[in-house]
């Protein structure tokens, strides 16, 4: 049965109260708590990390020590400083892919330009309409805020674009682009083989990952946007496989 935001949003503060009163908490401990899908509790731990919550691991996730923490500070203000950063590099009439990035969709707000904007992202439908930003959903089944299955590959097929803002969810020790959930893979490879090029935004908590589900297919050398605390040994592997390197620093 379908929840309602509410009762996700009340599942989510009490996850986080849970892992934050243990320290760490398993996806199997959260999942048998909950009565959640263990597909379910890792895309609600993805959504409190992109928050500030919590850090994930491989099989569960610890507390952030506090909101206002300083190492919880440098994370939120380091996704503030890449989006910021991906918005200047839009210019008037571009169109692009964002997908369920909430740091790629933080891009969005930084923005006064004119632009067409393909994505699966449903928290797009909640953004300011009082700009020049033309939204375009792809359709598809919803999980989580992400749309994702066959109608939204499809609809990605038959769009062309001129760039497309791609978060992750990790960057392995070897510079794999990680994506943990398998229905999001097929859409972040269709997604850059048509845009002219590609931006992936990942602050430096996403650096260093084990390999989950499995990893973006990159076909051409894109860039990679994010702080200066990334580890330099991962850089370099992206570097030597062709990619762009941009450090930003942020404002903590």
């Amino acid at each position: 049965m379908k929840r309602d935001q509410k009762t996700i949003d009340r599942r989510h503060q009490e996850m986080v109260a849970r892992i934050r009163a243990a320290g760490t908490m398993s996806v199997e401990e959260l999942s048998s708590l909950f009565g959640i899908s263990s597909m379910t509790c890792r895309r609600d731990l993805q959504i409190l990390e992109e928050k500030g919550y919590l850090r994930r691991f491989r099989g569960g996730a610890a507390y952030l020590q506090d909101a206002a923490s300083e190492k919880n500070d440098y994370v939120l203000s380091s996704r503030k400083a890449i989006s910021r950063y991906a918005a200047g590099l839009l210019k008037s009439g571009d169109s692009l892919f964002i997908n369920g990035s909430q740091t790629a969709l933080d891009a969005l707000e930084f923005t006064d330009v004119r632009l067409s904007v393909y994505t699966n992202n449903a928290r797009a439908a909640s953004l300011k309409q009082d700009r020049d930003i033309q939204f375009i959903l792809t359709g598809g089944t919803l999980k989580g805020h992400i749309l994702v299955g066959d109608y939204c590959i499809r609809s990605l097929l038959a769009t062309d674009v001129d760039i497309a803002l791609l978060g992750c969810t990790g960057i392995s020790e070897y510079g794999e682009i990680l994506c943990d959930i398998p229905s999001e893979l097929s859409i972040n490879e269709t997604m850059l083989s048509h845009a002219q090029k590609y931006f992936i935004l990942a602050d430096s908590t996403k650096f260093g990952k084990v390999k989950s589900m499995g990893s973006f297919t990159l076909q051409t050398p894109g860039t990679v946007i994010t702080d200066t605390g990334a580890p330099k040994d991962i850089l370099d592997k992206l570097r030597d496989q062709g990619m762009e390197i941009i450090l930003v620093q942020p404002a903590v």
